[in-house]
């Protein structure tokens, strides 16, 4: 492993595990910040429930922004400007006097610097661990499964001893510090190696740039939307975060409803926590085995978690049966984020890495954005969470068959014009 990895490549990833946990892990204070918010502001609920769902979703929907300021400078730069972005944020949030300037604050500009992170640490890990991008990501992104566990027990403490404006300022803190983690991404040898090549380019006239800029987009897009595994890759993770997102919404007011207390419900969260932590270094050892690799454990992992929603009124009947069904969800979902990055990287390619993981991370997003809205209508119209459950689970159950079907379709030869893992030189070498 050591003979092909750059020298800064284990450095990237101690950076990249604080940087997500300082930063993107925030996205899971949502449900504490809300009913600070209704506190505070007394406004309507609908409106205040979009102001946290959008800054959940937003850690995805920014991939096609980090994707361009990864493309256009480095990952370095995204995770740094990432931080800038969460502190402005969440410090302007603290002096709001209106609810719906918080959509432009915490929703849009904190939440859009914590989507950069993500993207940016991924990509960067994909780029320095060709061959162990799964061991490498597994690592990384403990930091996510860290904040899962400790951020909403923080953010409660700060709110009861600091109020919503104080623990608004040391939130934009807290995310701050993923600048100094950004500062230490040194570009690997891909990236600086783009950039030499730009500067050399800069030399060129004006029309010979915009043609050459022209071409390598026609070439580069192209196969990017044409190309099969990659749309079936695409549907899996709609599902999937579709899936995940009712699931989180609707679990704690389902264990209560069902007599739990609030703190019961709560601590649910913090147990998913702990699975997602074991799971995703798990994963990330069991991927780099060739036998197995992502695309199989993708498909195994998300089909157990199906059976397992689908069995979720007999496995929360008591406290201890909520606490085993937390546990297991975390463990079978929580590793599935892991393995985005290599199947992403397996599917196609160095070269469109960058752009591939934006378009992911907004399919991831919109799944979010679209999946409890879904199930809440399913919840007004049958009047109980079995049906919300089962869409859930359905949902999975897609994911699992998707990522087969992407398997399979990874499994037969590749076409000249659709091939994703055929790297731009090369194809001009074919096609010369």
């Amino acid at each position: 492993m050591a003979n092909h990895l750059e020298p800064w490549a284990w450095v990237v990833v101690v950076t990249s595990l604080c940087a997500l946990f300082l930063n993107t892990s925030l996205s899971v204070i949502a449900g504490v910040m809300h009913v600070a918010l209704l506190e505070t502001y007394q406004d309507d609920v609908t409106l205040t429930s979009w102001i946290g769902s959008l800054y959940s979703c937003m850690f995805a929907l920014s991939g096609p922004v980090a994707s361009f300021i990864i493309n256009r400078w480095n990952c370095r730069c995204c995770v740094i400007v990432s931080g800038v972005l969460g502190l402005a944020g969440f410090a302007l949030s603290s002096l709001a006097s209106d609810i719906r300037w918080l959509f432009l604050t915490y929703a849009l500009m904190a939440g859009l610097g914590q989507g950069l992170c993500y993207t940016g640490c991924l990509v960067l890990l994909g780029f320095y661990f060709k061959n162990q991008t799964s061991l490498a990501t597994g690592i990384g992104i403990v930091g996510c499964g860290l904040g899962n566990f400790l951020l909403p027990p923080l953010t409660q403490w700060l709110l009861d001893g600091y109020g919503l404006k104080g623990t608004f300022l040391l939130l934009g803190a807290l995310s701050f510090q993923s600048c100094v983690c950004g500062s230490l991404m040194r570009p690997p040898l891909h990236e600086r190696t783009r950039h030499q090549a730009e500067r050399k380019a800069g030399h060129e006239n004006l029309a010979s740039r915009c043609q050459s800029c022209f071409n390598k987009a026609r070439t580069c897009s192209k196969p990017i939307f044409l190309n099969t595994t990659f749309s079936l890759y695409l549907l899996s993770v709609m599902s999937f975060t579709i899936g995940c997102s009712t699931l989180k919404l609707y679990l704690p007011d389902f264990v209560m409803k069902q007599g739990a207390t609030f703190q019961h419900a709560s601590s649910l969260v913090s147990v998913i926590g702990v699975g997602s932590i074991l799971s995703r270094v798990c994963l990330g050892f069991a991927a780099t085995e060739p036998k197995i690799g992502p695309s199989l454990l993708y498909s195994g992992t998300n089909g157990l978690t199906a059976v397992l929603v689908y069995l979720i009124y007999p496995l929360t009947r008591t406290s201890m049966l909520r606490v085993i069904f937390s546990f297991c969800y975390g463990v079978y979902n929580g590793g599935n984020w892991t393995l985005f990055s290599p199947i992403t990287y397996t599917v196609v390619g160095v070269d469109h890495l960058a752009s591939a993981t934006g378009l992911v991370m907004f399919t991831c997003g919109m799944g979010y954005l679209i999946g409890g809205p879904i199930a809440g209508m399913l919840l007004e119209a049958t009047g109980n969470y079995h049906t919300a459950f089962m869409f859930s689970a359905s949902s999975f159950l897609l994911t699992s068959i998707f990522g087969l079907l992407m398997t399979c379709a990874r499994s037969r030869p590749p076409d000249s014009e659709t091939s994703l893992t055929t790297t731009l030189p090369e194809r001009e070498a074919l096609t010369s």
